[in-house]
């Protein structure tokens, strides 16, 4: 089983990533490096609200979705609802990557 979660920031209340995953796939951005990551912006984004002390919020948006293209497809609608810094106008996330 699939699901779509969104990283929180903590001081505005909004998301700043939204990814797709199964299992504990949702937490693995917190273990990131420099080196290991795929997405910069993210990394640094986490990282600046841990020099304030702060974590960011992780949640489900929507859970047991059985099917991945299905799972990929509801991701793609979250993220182009929030829009990506610097692809959208006004966007909010850090993602690099939309999969339509």
């Amino acid at each position: 089983m699939y699901y779509v979660y969104q990283y929180i920031n903590p001081e505005t209340n909004k998301p700043f990533y939204i990814g797709k995953g199964k299992g504990n796939r949702m937490f693995h951005h917190l273990n990131e490096t420099l080196d290991n990551t795929d997405n910069r912006k993210k990394f640094f984004k986490i990282q600046s609200l841990r020099n304030k002390g702060l974590e960011p919020t992780v949640e489900v948006v929507v859970d047991n979705i059985s099917d991945e293209d299905e799972a990929y497809k509801i991701e793609d609608e979250y993220i182009l609802r929030y829009g990506r810094e610097g692809f959208e106008e006004n966007g909010i996330l850090t993602n690099i990557c939309i999969n339509a």
